[in-house]
């Protein structure tokens, strides 16, 4: 049984939730059809065979995904750039939002119906399980898959086969305030004890450390995904599979991370009475300067920007490291291109993905999308504010949000919001929240 359970906070926590994977994976608002590039999903005929796209033949490669309306971004431009380069395959692009779009690819793939290429959510319930489920080409043979950073790799990987390229990364970290830090003489902290020290010395000049808000328990398991990197993985890399295989559980690789995080708060470096405070407000204290430091995605720097225009503001890793460790970033791929298994036009859907893996591409997706390049070594046009962190993802050192790689990511993330809450407000300790957890997860396991 959870020992802390309140219906309400858990009801906004997965919708909010549900809204953030959505903006951090990329799962499009947008309203299908305003973009003048939707068409049926038909796949191509029994004429047009792997080999048409080399031979001369014309042939019609439909590519279907979540990005329409307003979250389109360069794709139209995209694909009339990759028409004038093989004028023999025509692309047919079909878009809508991203919740309506995974019922409609779950009922084209029941009904043998689905495009030739699919952009398709990142990691282990959406397009791990339909390359393991054989719908999806095993794309780790082709030469430019080796393009893509590992990391990126890993929320379309499984087993030694790529089901899926990367497109784009988004990423969760520290931002801080420039002009504070200089001021104070706080240098950017590159391990957890500079980390802690930068807090306290922060504390001591009448300002909040960090600002957050825990209204909904979301800002905690973004500050936990943020740890996780440089404190769970990099000590056990496995930590996903074990998990997952029912080998470990939060209770035994996430106690230390817990009781540092909430260590925080007991220290009065967070928000006073989070659970009252919602995102937006704590991200009005950090642009107002009352706060150092707030901990977000990319995502968020336009409306921080929007407060204060004139706020000089950076973003770092969470340093949760040792001494002699690097810090490791929070980075999520956001969209994914896969190629369905029985396409007829195979060769023209590889041409289309070899397309999409030039890094002058991906720099005109990211760009369009206000996201990271999961291209090796390249960061894109980069935001000044995001480009600290930015370096350190296109330098591999980055890990995937958690629960792109669990299971039962869903009940996880919920009891994670949830609990966290009970833990602020003292009615359990960190290790009844991860108790909690554990309980979730087998839950869902044994609903499966």
């Amino acid at each position: 049984m959870t020992k802390w359970k309140r219906s309400y906070a858990l009801l906004t926590g997965m919708s909010l939730l549900l809204a953030a994977c959505s903006g951090a994976s990329g799962g499009g608002t947008g309203d299908a059809g305003g973009d003048g590039t939707t068409a049926s999903a038909e796949n191509g005929s029994g004429s047009n065979r792997g080999g048409a796209a080399d031979s001369g033949e014309k042939v019609t490669l439909k590519v279907s995904g979540f990005k329409s309306g307003s979250e389109l971004g360069a794709i139209p431009e995209i694909n009339e750039s990759f028409m004038e380069a093989n004028p023999n395959i025509e692309v047919v692009y079909e878009g809508m939002p991203g919740t309506q779009f995974k019922e409609f690819l779950k009922a084209r793939f029941a009904a043998n119906d689905a495009s030739d290429v699919i952009m398709i959510h990142p990691g282990m319930s959406d397009v791990i399980a339909y390359g393991k489920a054989g719908y999806l080409l095993d794309l780790s043979g082709e030469p430019w898959i080796g393009n893509f950073t590992e990391a990126s790799l890993k929320a379309t990987s499984s087993d030694g086969q790529v089901y899926a390229i990367p497109n784009d990364m988004n990423v969760l970290g520290v931002y801080y305030n420039q002009k504070m830090f200089d001021e104070l003489g706080v240098a950017v902290p590159e391990t957890w004890d500079q980390f802690m020290q930068a807090a306290e010395r922060l504390k001591a000049s009448g300002v909040t450390p960090i600002s957050i808000g825990n209204n909904d328990g979301w800002m905690t398991l973004a500050a936990l995904y943020t740890m996780a990197p440089g404190l769970v993985y990099a000590d056990n890399p496995d930590f996903d599979a074990q998990l997952n295989a029912g080998e470990t559980t939060f209770a035994e690789g996430w106690k230390t991370m817990v009781e540092r995080w909430f260590a925080l708060d007991e220290a009065g470096y967070l928000t006073a009475k989070s659970t009252g405070v919602n995102l937006e407000q704590a991200q009005q204290a950090f642009a107002t300067g009352e706060a150092a430091m707030y901990i977000d995605g990319n995502w968020s720097l336009p409306g921080i920007q929007s407060a204060n225009p004139d706020l000089a503001v950076g973003m770092f890793p969470m340093p949760s490291n040792g001494e002699g460790q690097d810090a490791i970033a929070s980075a999520a791929v956001g969209t994914t291109f896969a190629i369905n298994k029985n396409t007829k036009v195979a060769d023209a859907a590889k041409k289309y993905l070899e397309f999409w893996s030039q890094t002058e591409t991906q720099k005109a997706w990211a760009k369009s999308q206000q996201a990271f390049m999961t291209i090796k070594g390249e960061t894109g046009e980069v935001n000044p504010a995001l480009q600290r962190i930015a370096d350190v993802v296109a330098s591999g050192r980055s890990y995937p949000f958690l629960d792109q790689g669990w299971a039962f990511g869903g009940a996880a993330t919920a009891e994670m919001m949830t609990s966290a809450q009970g833990v602020y407000l003292k009615a359990i300790t960190p290790a009844e929240m991860l108790e909690n957890m554990d309980n979730a997860w087998s839950s869902a396991a044994s609903n499966q």
